[in-house]
């Protein structure tokens, strides 16, 4: 916490306005995003691949799924939202952007907060690997507390960006 002055979470509930319900969160961790989302009444579902990470987050959310990002266990096109916060490189993989963009609605999107600070988000990998795939990738002026957060909001190719 002493990297973020505590504003950690903070970062990640301020992009609650920008996503629609039904949502998925990749990489849920200890389920505070999935605690926030359920607060302001949205139907989320939270996934993660660390047993010990969804013991955790078991208590501030029940819709959990132990599940890997390359193999996402939901019915292709019923999610509006997928989320990841602070993701790690698994965001970047062939295998869980195909992933995504099967889940995805038609008009669905990615949101995804990949760091806080002032940062070139367009030179990042990851907008890289998803404008290179053809999706449709832009970048929302957004801050919080003065710091301005790099979001990344994509849609996939067979999408209408929403």
């Amino acid at each position: 916490m002493r990297i973020s002055r505590g504003h950690w979470f903070l970062w990640g509930e301020a992009v609650i306005p920008l996503l629609t319900a039904p949502i998925l969160e990749l990489g849920c961790g200890t389920g505070h995003l999935q605690a926030s989302l359920v607060r302001h009444g949205l139907s989320a579902i939270g996934l993660d691949r660390s047993p010990a990470m969804l013991r955790q987050a078991r208590r501030r959310s029940d819709t959990l799924i132990l599940a890997d990002s390359q193999a996402i266990p939901v019915r292709n096109g019923t999610i509006q939202t997928v989320v990841a916060i602070f993701p790690a490189p698994y965001i970047i993989a062939p295998a869980t952007r195909a992933q995504i963009a099967e889940v995805l609605q038609p008009g669905g999107r990615l949101v995804v907060l990949l760091a806080a600070g002032k940062y070139d988000l367009t030179r990042h990998p990851l907008w890289q690997s998803y404008a290179d795939a053809g999706w449709h990738v832009s970048k929302p002026d957004f801050m919080v507390n003065q710091t301005p957060l790099q979001l990344m909001i994509a849609t996939p190719p067979h999408a209408t960006p929403s």
